[in-house]
């Protein structure tokens, strides 16, 4: 059962690949990628914060007691830098659990100890910062 209408997902998504600044063609690569925020936003799995344009996940399973993660909008160059520092390039999954820590200021072991289902949602997110 979806909480807000498909209309309304699709203007959360827009607002927050406007204010990030995702250019139309990245955007048609990730099409897929933006049906499924969009899904989770229509099944309230995901909020949009029009002020700050942080994005909330609503975790189906808690992980480490938490509820819900909170995605910062931005991302600078040096703060992915330091939380990948310590991650081999050749680790896709580690780097992506890096990406989603320094994202939503959760450590590593809240996102590994995060359920599959959870985690897409967030991988999905952080695919939009590389």
């Amino acid at each position: 059962m979806n909480v807000v209408s498909r209309e309304i997902a699709e203007q959360e998504v827009e607002k927050w690949l406007d204010f990030k600044r995702v250019r139309p063609k990245k955007r048609k690569d990730m099409e897929d990628s933006i049906k499924e925020l969009i899904e989770s936003f229509e099944e309230g799995i995901l909020e949009l914060d029009s002020a700050t344009h942080e994005i909330k996940q609503n975790l189906i399973w808690e992980a480490g007691n938490r509820k819900f993660l909170t995605f910062k909008p931005l991302l600078t160059v040096g703060a992915s830098q330091r939380r990948l520092q310590s991650v081999k390039s050749s680790d896709g999954h580690a780097m992506i659990s890096a990406y989603v820590s320094e994202l939503t200021g959760e450590n590593s072991g809240i996102i590994g100890g995060m359920n599959t289902e959870d985690y897409g949602i967030s991988r999905t997110i952080a695919g939009f910062f590389f």
